[in-house]
């Protein structure tokens, strides 16, 4: 008789249960590379234009126009003018803006398609072009050569370290969220330096390590879009928020301090959330460490001293925070004394004089002048004909004060001065080559960057050259007038849609150069300026970067969590800092609803509302 088998063994445990977090993570790590998404958007754009245009789409342009009507006296009477005409003025609605209406505007926009031997031609023959005439190319490398020498030499890390160390043990955690809410200007800095100085801060002082790294790299990372200083991200995002604004108004000038008050109240709202984070949710749930433990620790004691200034570093910040203020006074003195080069309102010029303009031409095979072209029109005759045409005419750059001008050289010098000083005194820069290395080291930090942008460009003119971008904003735009939903219901859907895309794209200049083209000319056809978009976007990248698997800095965040916690994974991190992204999401959006209805600038010339010229 044979023994009666034994059920077969139960097949290990049952995998277990996939989170939500789980889900994004695996969805999120499935995803392409930034530069691959920008590759396979550029081809999605040639093949939507052949598409397009085969299929005969179009749209009718229209313009937003501000409603009038006629002006009457106190006793009812119309107002007329010296002509006897009656005069009119804007409309306002129940919310006190002039109300807009959209009227047709020259012919309906039809597709070009890319996949034709004029397509190809310009697709090839524009490649370079498109990614140096990029906006935001010279508004980041310049800035960052300053920023990245100050922090190759050491004055970031010295400021962060005499800021953290002076500061009493009942705001230490405020002045950290806020430390890390500013830390964006210095690059990478803030990512590197804050968090583990932070938790080796906490632990200092008998508080729980890992709480210093939440509210640092809360505040880092999660309050990335505020700050109360201008960064070289501000301009990129200057540069993609008026070229998109351009596609409806192409006078439009967008400023790099667009944001800037925004961004100060923005720090301060992302402090109060994470302070309150830190101290009620997060730190209660940690293991705290009992004063007695802390007293005498020999590696507190050591983190201590690692955190405190040696006295040439004393020097050494000392001299280049005196040089900073230095450096700001005398642009301060050029801005606002009369007769002096930043005073009054300027225009841009060329080395010869000559401005920069768009105009719209003809090109013709070589031949004689069409009739009515006046010879000043006319360009070149050989080896094409090519004459100025009607349409309207834009200067690339128009007058404005001449301070907006030189905001990104007064950034490259308010840092630049300021870190020379610190190396000197400090003994960081001691050669030549030290100087040219302090130079490279902020340029290594974007080459990423230059090379999504590379990319990037080649995307952006596509969907111009396609006209994809005016269909789409023409088309969408008239559907949000149509069914005329609030604004702020409308920034706080934009907002939600900006999170979900952080999962998707990792990088502020990344997603942006997506979104900008689309929403920035929709949502002016509905009165939002392009600042106002802008600052909204700010919160939805924000937000989530500290619980994306797309955000890069994770592992390295993840590497001191683990020094602490030794067992820790990007499981733990994630539920970690999610009360973060909770609360700054929801206090961020409402304190941007809360701006709106102040109707006040969102920075210096940076309105709320966008309000078409009648």
């Amino acid at each position: 008789m044979h023994p009666t088998p034994e059920p077969p063994p139960a097949a290990s445990a049952t995998p277990p249960r996939l989170t939500l977090l789980d889900r994004i993570e695996w969805l999120g790590n499935k995803l392409p590379d930034p530069t691959l998404i920008f590759i396979i958007l550029g081809a999605l754009c040639i093949v939507a234009s052949a598409i397009g245009a085969a299929a005969g789409w179009s749209v009718q342009p229209v313009r937003p126009q501000v409603v009038t009507v006629e002006k009457r006296d106190a006793s009812g009477s119309i107002v007329l003018d010296a002509a006897g005409q009656p005069v009119r003025k804007p409309k306002k609605g129940p919310d006190g803006q002039p109300e807009v209406a959209l009227v047709p505007s020259g012919q309906p926009i039809t597709p070009r398609s890319l996949l034709t031997s004029e397509g190809l031609y310009w697709m090839l023959s524009s490649m370079l072009r498109n990614f140096t005439s990029l906006p935001a190319l010279g508004l980041i490398f310049a800035a960052i050569l300053g920023i990245g020498l100050a922090e190759k030499f050491g004055f970031f890390s010295a400021l962060m370290r005499a800021l953290a160390v002076a500061t009493p043990a009942s705001l230490l955690t405020p002045v950290i969220v806020l430390l890390g809410a500013n830390a964006s200007v210095a690059s990478d800095a803030g990512y590197i330096i804050l968090p583990p100085l932070a938790a080796a801060l906490f632990h200092a002082v008998g508080r729980h390590p890992v709480a210093g790294l939440a509210a640092a790299f809360a505040g880092v990372a999660g309050g990335f879009g505020a700050g109360f200083f201008p960064t070289g991200g501000d301009g990129a995002l200057t540069g993609f928020a008026q070229d998109a604004a351009r596609i409806i108004d192409p006078a439009y000038q967008v400023n790099i301090l667009h944001n800037l008050y925004f961004k100060m109240g923005s720090a301060i709202t992302v402090m109060l959330a994470g302070w309150y984070v830190t101290d009620r949710i997060v730190e209660p749930r940690l293991q705290r460490l009992a004063a007695r433990e802390a007293a005498g620790d020999p590696e507190q004691e050591k983190a201590l001293r690692d955190m405190s200034l040696q006295p040439r570093e004393k020097r050494a910040l000392a001299w280049a925070v005196a040089a900073m203020a230095l450096v700001l006074g005398a642009f301060a003195y050029m801005i606002y004394t009369p007769g002096m080069p930043l005073h009054g309102v300027g225009q841009p010029t060329l080395a010869d004089g000559r401005v920069l303009a768009a105009l719209p031409v003809q090109i013709q095979p070589p031949g004689p002048t069409p009739a009515g072209v006046p010879p000043q029109m006319v360009l070149a005759r050989d080896p094409l004909l090519v004459t100025e045409s009607s349409g309207r005419r834009a200067l690339i750059e128009n007058p404005t004060p001449r301070w907006s001008q030189v905001i990104v050289p007064i950034i490259f010098f308010a840092f630049l001065v300021p870190g020379l000083v610190f190396g000197a005194f400090a003994g960081t820069l001691r050669s030549q080559k030290d100087l040219v290395g302090g130079f490279y080291a902020g340029i290594q930090s974007i080459v990423p960057v230059l090379v999504i942008a590379f990319f990037m460009a080649q995307f952006v003119n596509y969907f111009a050259y396609s006209r994809l971008d005016r269909l789409l904003a023409y088309a969408g735009g008239s559907l949000l007038v149509q069914i005329d939903l609030p604004v702020p219901f409308l920034l706080v859907l934009f907002v939600l849609l900006v999170i979900l895309g952080d999962f998707a794209i990792g990088g502020m200049l990344s997603k942006f150069g997506v979104l900008a083209p689309i929403f920035i000319p929709m949502f002016m056809m509905v009165g939002i300026s392009p600042e106002l978009t802008t600052a909204a976007y700010r919160i939805g990248d924000s937000v989530v970067n500290i619980i994306t698997p797309l955000n890069s800095y994770l592992l390295i965040i993840l590497v001191v969590l683990q020094k602490y916690q030794k067992n820790a994974g990007l499981g733990s991190l994630i539920s970690l800092m999610l009360p973060y992204s909770l609360f700054f999401g929801v206090l961020w959006t409402l304190f941007l609803l809360g701006y709106y209805w102040t109707d006040l600038p969102l920075g210096p010339g940076s309105p709320m509302h966008y309000t078409p010229k009648f």
